[in-house]
């Protein structure tokens, strides 16, 4: 590991250098830029997931895992199971990803499709193909939801997460969960606390938004449906004004911190860098050397 001035102290134990523990983050094809200029800030061997943003390609992302791994950390890949149009095109597309950016872990998402374009209706489809173990997958992540689904009722949710944990380990796969992000620390850690209640060594990379401006997320927020954690946060007038500024979210780092300090359970923060790879690199500099801001900053 590069070691620099902002790598964590070992001997702390704070909430903010626990959550940092595991921590991964959430990139586009067209980050990869930023991501190359700040990679000395950055500890090698880090997970970094690659979105599956409609209309960039699969060689992109492909390529992009690939220059991921050329660098030192460990590309993720998102797999959109309503995409794949044949079990071809998904033993091809994963089997890329495993032999050009030698990809162990998956995140499979059910995608954002009315329709299925082939014959994998949901992420538990593709969990109960052979596909994942036929190339070698060790790890497959599940989505997860702290403020719940627009779409899904939280009975479903719970019983398709079930199911999927069930079929991972029945093809020797271990699972782990990767939350949709939430503006909101106690919703994260309530839930964490259900999960972990019915599954208590389950892993949880709980979502966070990094740094960016009030516009872009609510733009995320109305895209990835999480509008309810929003208005809840913008509920607050007085945060809602500070938010015009560009702010991070040291409330859910925190808590995140706090809950694994206080239980034990495996649970890190999953970084979505809707601001910006660098701007969140450079908070995430800040979380690192205990650099808080003063009361005059919101806080998430």
């Amino acid at each position: 590991m590069v070691r620099t001035q902002t790598t964590p102290d070992p001997e702390r134990t704070d909430p903010f250098t626990i959550a940092l523990q595991g921590l991964s983050l959430e990139i586009g094809v067209h980050d990869l830029e930023a991501l190359d200029r700040n990679r000395h800030l950055l500890p090698t061997r880090g997970r970094i997931y690659v979105n599956a943003v409609a209309g960039e390609g699969a060689e992109a992302r492909i390529r992009t895992a690939a220059q991921l791994a050329a660098l030192g950390y460990q590309p993720v890949p998102h797999i959109a199971a309503r995409r794949m149009r044949t079990a071809e095109e998904l033993n091809h597309y994963l089997g890329s990803f495993v032999e050009r950016a030698g990809v162990s872990e998956i995140l499979v998402i059910g995608g954002d499709l009315a329709e299925p374009r082939g014959p994998y209706a949901s992420a538990l489809d593709v969990i109960n193909s052979d596909v994942p173990a036929k190339h070698g997958i060790r790890r497959i992540g599940i989505a997860g939801y702290p403020d719940g689904h627009p779409n899904i009722d939280t009975t479903v949710l719970n019983q398709a997460l079930a199911a999927k944990v069930a079929a991972c380990r029945t093809a020797a796969i271990e699972p782990y969960i990767v939350s949709q992000f939430s503006f909101q620390a106690e919703s994260i850690i309530n839930w964490c606390r259900a999960i972990h209640e019915e599954y208590p060594d389950l892993p949880i990379q709980a979502g966070i938004p990094g740094p960016a401006k009030l516009r872009t997320l609510l733009r995320f927020a109305r895209i990835c449906g999480v509008q309810s954690s929003a208005k809840k946060l913008l509920a607050n007038k007085k945060v809602g004004f500070e938010l015009l500024r560009r702010a991070a979210p040291w409330n859910q780092m925190e808590a995140i911190g706090k809950y694994r300090l206080e239980t034990g359970r495996p649970l890190s923060a999953h970084v979505f860098t809707f601001g910006g790879v660098s701007e969140t690199v450079s908070w995430l500099q800040k979380v690192r050397t205990d650099s808080r801001p003063n009361s005059g900053v919101v806080r998430f």
